[in-house]
Protein backbone atom coordinates (compact mmCIF):
# COMPACT_ATOMS: atom_id res chain seq x y z
CA UNK A 1 0.00 0.00 0.00
CA UNK A 2 1.51 3.30 -0.97
CA UNK A 3 1.91 6.19 1.51
CA UNK A 4 0.71 9.54 0.93
CA UNK A 5 2.96 12.07 1.37
CA UNK A 6 1.79 15.43 3.43
CA UNK A 7 3.25 18.58 2.27
CA UNK A 8 2.60 21.70 4.27
CA UNK A 9 2.09 25.25 2.71
CA UNK A 10 3.70 28.69 3.78
CA UNK A 11 1.39 30.75 5.04
CA UNK A 12 1.80 32.93 1.75
CA UNK A 13 -0.32 30.25 -0.13
CA UNK A 14 -3.61 30.04 1.69
CA UNK A 15 -6.38 28.36 0.20
CA UNK A 16 -8.80 28.99 3.53
CA UNK A 17 -9.02 32.73 2.01
CA UNK A 18 -7.66 34.22 5.00
CA UNK A 19 -5.39 37.08 4.64
CA UNK A 20 -2.64 38.65 6.75
CA UNK A 21 -3.14 41.68 8.38
CA UNK A 22 -1.43 44.63 6.86
CA UNK A 23 -2.44 48.45 5.93
CA UNK A 24 -4.68 48.04 2.90
CA UNK A 25 -7.02 46.59 5.72
CA UNK A 26 -6.51 49.29 7.93
CA UNK A 27 -6.82 51.63 5.00
CA UNK A 28 -10.13 50.28 3.76
CA UNK A 29 -11.87 50.64 7.77
CA UNK A 30 -10.44 54.07 8.00
CA UNK A 31 -12.13 55.12 4.60
CA UNK A 32 -15.13 52.89 5.64
CA UNK A 33 -15.64 55.37 8.65
CA UNK A 34 -15.08 58.64 7.15
CA UNK A 35 -18.01 58.05 4.48
CA UNK A 36 -20.09 56.76 7.17
CA UNK A 37 -19.30 59.80 9.38
CA UNK A 38 -20.23 61.91 5.79
CA UNK A 39 -23.27 60.50 5.97
CA UNK A 40 -24.20 61.29 9.33
CA UNK A 41 -22.44 64.51 9.72
CA UNK A 42 -22.31 66.20 6.47
CA UNK A 43 -20.98 69.56 8.00
CA UNK A 44 -18.49 68.81 10.12
CA UNK A 45 -15.02 69.82 9.74
CA UNK A 46 -11.58 68.31 10.29
CA UNK A 47 -11.01 70.18 13.26
CA UNK A 48 -14.07 69.22 14.72
CA UNK A 49 -13.65 65.54 13.92
CA UNK A 50 -10.01 65.79 15.28
CA UNK A 51 -11.06 67.31 18.46
CA UNK A 52 -14.04 64.88 18.36
CA UNK A 53 -11.72 62.21 17.91
CA UNK A 54 -9.06 63.41 20.52
CA UNK A 55 -11.89 63.58 23.68
CA UNK A 56 -13.41 60.22 22.94
CA UNK A 57 -9.87 58.98 23.02
CA UNK A 58 -8.68 60.71 25.98
CA UNK A 59 -12.08 59.85 27.76
CA UNK A 60 -11.26 56.20 27.01
CA UNK A 61 -8.32 56.53 28.39
CA UNK A 62 -9.65 57.25 31.95
CA UNK A 63 -7.89 60.92 31.46
CA UNK A 64 -10.56 63.10 30.42
CA UNK A 65 -9.60 66.46 28.86
CA UNK A 66 -10.18 69.92 30.24
CA UNK A 67 -10.38 72.87 27.06
CA UNK A 68 -6.51 73.79 28.38
CA UNK A 69 -5.42 70.35 28.38
CA UNK A 70 -6.67 69.76 24.78
CA UNK A 71 -5.14 73.04 23.26
CA UNK A 72 -1.69 71.47 24.88
CA UNK A 73 -2.76 68.17 22.80
CA UNK A 74 -3.66 69.41 19.82
CA UNK A 75 -1.05 73.13 19.87
CA UNK A 76 -3.82 74.92 18.57
CA UNK A 77 -5.09 78.55 19.94
CA UNK A 78 -7.28 78.51 22.41
CA UNK A 79 -9.83 80.86 20.58
CA UNK A 80 -9.86 78.09 18.14
CA UNK A 81 -10.59 75.10 20.44
CA UNK A 82 -13.29 77.07 22.30
CA UNK A 83 -14.77 77.69 19.13
CA UNK A 84 -14.72 74.24 17.56
CA UNK A 85 -15.83 72.66 20.94
CA UNK A 86 -18.54 75.21 21.31
CA UNK A 87 -19.94 74.12 17.80
CA UNK A 88 -19.48 70.24 19.02
CA UNK A 89 -22.34 71.04 21.86
CA UNK A 90 -25.80 70.92 21.62
CA UNK A 91 -25.98 74.27 22.97
CA UNK A 92 -23.46 75.55 20.58
CA UNK A 93 -24.51 73.96 17.06
CA UNK A 94 -26.58 70.43 15.72
CA UNK A 95 -24.00 67.98 15.95
CA UNK A 96 -24.18 67.88 20.21
CA UNK A 97 -21.28 65.18 20.54
CA UNK A 98 -19.63 66.94 23.38
CA UNK A 99 -20.98 67.99 26.66
CA UNK A 100 -19.12 69.75 29.60
CA UNK A 101 -19.06 67.73 32.76
CA UNK A 102 -18.09 69.09 35.83
CA UNK A 103 -14.68 68.98 37.38
CA UNK A 104 -15.11 67.15 41.13
CA UNK A 105 -13.22 68.76 42.70
CA UNK A 106 -12.60 72.00 41.11
CA UNK A 107 -15.43 74.17 40.33
CA UNK A 108 -13.53 76.67 38.09
CA UNK A 109 -12.80 73.64 35.49
CA UNK A 110 -14.64 71.39 32.92
CA UNK A 111 -13.93 68.35 31.93
CA UNK A 112 -14.79 67.53 28.08
CA UNK A 113 -16.58 64.26 27.10
CA UNK A 114 -18.13 62.93 24.81
CA UNK A 115 -22.64 62.63 24.34
CA UNK A 116 -22.86 59.03 23.69
CA UNK A 117 -26.53 59.27 22.90
CA UNK A 118 -25.65 61.66 20.05
CA UNK A 119 -22.71 59.19 18.92
CA UNK A 120 -24.38 57.18 16.01
CA UNK A 121 -23.57 53.25 15.80
CA UNK A 122 -23.32 53.45 12.40
CA UNK A 123 -19.66 54.05 12.39
CA UNK A 124 -18.46 50.92 14.31
CA UNK A 125 -20.76 48.66 12.20
CA UNK A 126 -19.44 50.01 8.76
CA UNK A 127 -15.36 49.73 10.31
CA UNK A 128 -16.19 46.03 11.53
CA UNK A 129 -17.72 45.47 7.76
CA UNK A 130 -15.05 47.21 5.98
CA UNK A 131 -12.36 44.82 8.19
CA UNK A 132 -14.65 41.22 7.77
CA UNK A 133 -15.00 42.10 3.91
CA UNK A 134 -11.46 42.61 3.40
CA UNK A 135 -9.84 39.80 6.16
CA UNK A 136 -12.28 37.47 6.12
CA UNK A 137 -11.73 34.44 7.73
CA UNK A 138 -8.51 35.85 9.62
CA UNK A 139 -10.88 38.59 11.38
CA UNK A 140 -12.90 35.61 12.75
CA UNK A 141 -10.49 33.43 13.91
CA UNK A 142 -8.79 36.77 15.86
CA UNK A 143 -11.91 37.06 17.76
CA UNK A 144 -12.60 33.55 18.57
CA UNK A 145 -8.88 33.10 20.24
CA UNK A 146 -9.57 36.44 22.37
Amino acid sequence: MAQKTRTRRSSGGRTDGAKDFDGEGVRRALLAALHTLYQCFPHITLPQYLIALEVLTAEKDGHPHTLATLVKKLQMPFSTASRVVWSLTAEGGDIGVIKYKNHPTDRRKKYLVVDKSALPDQIPKAIHRALADYYGDSLNKLKRAS
